[in-house]
């Protein structure tokens, strides 16, 4: 019996002998697997390291070589001499930058003279100079400048002359104010061009007219989403446009009249109301008058606001810009309803650049970037961070709905277009730009201007604080502030 014991002892020991081995070797395997995994996974982080160095290298080439591009088309200029009413046309993309400088003679930009030798940066513009007498100019070749022959500013000079003389014509009848020009036609008919023009030459001349602005989709006075106003005392800048001046602002919240039409319309009955008090305020305010801009929708409900426009701010001479229906239109409209309204035809020039959607958005968010950090990036936006619990943010309309050309034929919206609605602060808030209004009570929003703009960098539900951007330190001169759809990203 023990001779069996141990031989099954030995059976026993020599399986548990070959199983530790069968396991060792399942180890050794497992081990070996891992290994190979590991490097397998080593050897794809390496790939992709390898890869990401070489799309970071080329991104590297490719910034380099347009830098180096950029360099040589700032670097490189051309001398152009324009004969008598010529005008030297230029075109340069927002991430570009070049220059021009008048080295002989006489010259003007949008009706704003040009100095002689000084150097006048350009990004991200489309625009021409214009001689009287005959100049030479020096320009940056990424401003791809060419010569215009066929200019219409003599057209556009006679259109000034008849408003001065209207000027002089009312300077002892104080109950009369001056001109009130408003100018109608499609988009890019060269309406803004025209303006700038008009109001060169009426600061030139010593009087300040008032700018409006009713294009809440290119608005040339503060940001888009807003129509405003602004006095205009000295010839426009032009490399800063209307920058420096204090503008009243009507906050419309979006770029197209279509989305609340009876909102726009509201607003430029209260900005008209501002601009009467406004001309009655002094005597060279009277007798300067204004000079409206207005967008392009010129038929169906748009050609009905222009009516109204121009009845509520009393127009007494319309400038329609290369449109014949719209003049025929407005010709007979006004033939009947009021005679004296003096109605005038012009063409647009031949330098008028056709906006393609992609440069409008482009301009329109580099005018909000203007806005927070400067036309050359020369101030500092100061981060502020709101409790929800210290601001009302109020949207118009009832909340948002669809535009009025997108409902069925025939039906209306059921939201009221002037309905005042306070809403809580939301993360599809980010990014949005609010507008603090000068209201001291929700009731009195429409009929308050605003004092200025923020935009929303973030909002933390969790600790209920909203981080704003605003172009100035201190205080919110109102815990008010009104919420469109414009959006802006500020990278």
């Amino acid at each position: 019996m023990s001779n069996d014991n141990n031989n099954n002892n030995s059976i026993n020991s020599n399986n548990n002998v070959g199983i530790d081995i069968q396991q060792q070797q399942q180890q050794q395997q497992q081990q070996q697997q891992q290994i190979l995994l590991q490097q397998q996974i080593l050897l794809q982080q390496h790939q992709q390291q390898h890869q990401q160095q070489q799309q970071q290298q080329q991104q590297q080439q490719q910034q380099q070589q347009q830098q180096q591009q950029q360099q040589n088309g700032t670097n490189q200029t051309t001398i152009r001499t324009l004969e008598i009413t010529q005008e030297l046309r230029y075109e340069i993309d927002f991430d570009q930058s070049g220059w021009m400088k008048l080295i002989q003679g006489t010259a003007e930009c949008f009706g704003t003279e040009l100095s002689l030798n000084r150097v006048y940066k350009l990004s991200g513009t489309k625009g021409a100079v214009f001689t009287w007498t005959g100049c030479k100019i020096e320009i940056t070749n990424n401003c791809q400048p060419y010569i215009g022959e066929k200019t219409p500013m003599p057209q556009y000079a006679t259109v000034y002359q008849e408003m001065d003389n209207y000027r002089v014509s009312i300077l002892e009848e104080s109950k009369k104010s001056g001109p009130r020009v408003i100018i109608v036609g499609p988009t890019d008919s060269g309406k803004s061009s025209l303006s700038k023009i008009l109001l060169a030459y009426s600061a030139r001349s010593g009087y300040q007219p008032m700018f409006v602005d009713l294009d809440p989709g290119q608005n040339s006075i503060t940001i888009p989403g807003t129509i405003s106003a602004a006095h205009i005392q000295d010839p426009l800048d032009i490399e800063e446009g209307l920058a420096g001046g204090i503008p009243l602002a009507h906050f419309y919240g979006h770029t197209s009249l279509d989305v609340n039409p009876d909102l726009f319309k509201a607003l430029c009955k209260n900005l008209a109301s501002f601009i009467d008090k406004q001309l009655d305020s002094s005597n060279i305010a009277r007798i300067s008058g204004f000079i409206a801009n207005t967008c392009g929708w010129i038929d169906g409900l748009g050609y009905k606001i222009l009516l109204q426009n121009i009845d509520v701010f009393r127009a007494n001479l319309i400038v329609v810009m290369d449109n014949e229906k719209l003049y025929s239109d407005i010709s007979s409209h006004y033939s009947q309803k009021d005679p004296s309204i003096k109605i005038i035809k012009l063409p647009k020039s031949g330098g008028v650049f056709i906006r393609p959607p992609v440069f409008r958005k482009k301009t329109r968010m580099n005018r909000i970037k203007e806005y927070f950090n400067g036309i050359n990036d020369n101030l500092s936006p100061h981060y502020i961070v709101l409790d929800f619990k210290d601001v009302s943010i109020f949207r118009t309309g009832g909340g948002p709905a669809a535009p009025a050309s997108a409902l069925p034929i025939g039906t209306a919206s059921q939201i009221d277009p002037l309905q005042i609605t306070e809403v809580y602060p939301s993360l599809d808030m980010c990014h949005s730009i609010f507008a603090i209004s000068y209201a001291k009570q929700a009731s009195n929003i429409f009929h308050s201007n605003v004092g200025g703009f923020l935009y929303v960098s973030d909002i933390d539900m969790e600790t209920k604080k909203i981080t704003v951007i605003s172009p100035a330190p201190g205080p919110l001169p109102s815990k008010f502030l009104l919420l469109g759809t414009l959006k802006w990203m500020e990278n």
